[in-house]
């Protein structure tokens, strides 16, 4: 049961990877699905057959990987709601982030920072303090995303409202996921402590939608027909969207839906036009025009 977080992590990120259209904001979800991944083997790999040696070398390893994930969720929470304009951390956020990764990596690297310890050839968690400081950075960093969406949730136009719900949902589910594991499984072994890390999946899978699927959630309903033949997740996440911005601004909402229709009287009104132009040239019988008229129109509603 150890080994399926990082199977399913690794899926995730080769997913993410493939995809995406692998810009930077792209290759952010990849890398946390990575790392996290990494996270997990390194606790797995205490449970095979590694010679001691090796484990205790991995031992101070573990905490490493997940110290990057607060960066790259400060890079994703900035860049979220316009990924075709993208903007690099602050340097002075930037500047702590990477004081926070080398400082916690040096105290793991020389012993102190690990959460892991052993006994003979048993290795249980153990907590400590610089571990607990090293997850109050990444929770913190988490939950300034919180806020930073919520800000967004408040201020932004509907479609930004839109994204923010998606992260917001993520990043809620993500926590309340792992800090059930952190807080009251991780006495238990270390596969709780691993199993905690698919939280993490919520705010990645739930983030990645509409990040790299922005036409799905930045353009007019308009640009988009109902296929009921042939549904497609894309139709799925759509006809959501919809519901959630009538939720959200029910004025822009019915601003979107009047300009949709009146696109379809004026197609409509184009159908008919070219029909009986075509029917008073003789190009076809009024047999013909009806029944092509009927199919398109037909097709204009109903797809």
């Amino acid at each position: 049961m150890l080994f399926v977080t990082p199977i399913v992590l690794l899926c995730s990120a080769i997913f993410f990877y493939y995809k995406s259209d692998r810009r930077t904001l792209s290759l952010a979800f990849s890398a946390i699905a990575s790392l996290i991944a990494l996270w997990s083997m390194l606790l797995f790999s205490l449970e095979t057959s590694l010679m001691i040696e090796a484990k205790l070398i991995v031992l101070k390893l573990i905490p490493i990987p997940i110290l990057f994930i607060p960066y790259l969720v400060n890079y994703i929470i900035r860049n979220y709601s316009n990924p075709n304009t993208l903007t690099s951390v602050p340097r002075p956020f930037a500047v702590a982030h990477i004081i926070a990764i080398i400082t916690f990596s040096i105290l793991s690297i020389l012993g102190l920072g690990s959460p892991i310890s052993f006994n003979g050839s048993n290795f249980f968690f153990k907590g400590g303090m610089v571990y607990n400081l090293s997850v109050i950075y990444i929770y913190a960093a988490l939950v300034w995303g919180l806020c930073r969406i919520l800000y967004d949730m408040a201020k932004g136009s509907y479609f930004a409202k839109l994204h923010s719900i998606y992260l917001f949902t993520g990043i809620l589910c993500s926590c309340v996921f792992s800090s059930v594991f952190l807080l009251f499984l991780s006495n238990q072994g270390l596969i709780h402590n691993s199993i905690f890390a698919l939280g993490f999946l919520f705010f990645l899978w739930f983030s990645w939608i509409p990040v790299t699927k922005y036409k799905l959630f930045n353009v007019d309903l308009a640009d988009f027909g109902k296929d009921h033949r042939t549904p497609r997740l894309s139709s799925i996440i759509i006809t959501i969207n919809r519901y959630l911005l009538n939720k959200i601004d029910p004025i822009g909402y019915k601003e979107i839906c009047d300009k949709y229709e009146k696109l379809k009287e004026e197609e409509l009104r184009s159908i008919q036009v070219v029909g009986i132009q075509r029917l008073l040239l003789g190009k076809v019988s009024p047999t013909e025009y009806f029944t092509d008229v009927s199919k398109r129109i037909t097709k204009l509603f109903f797809n």
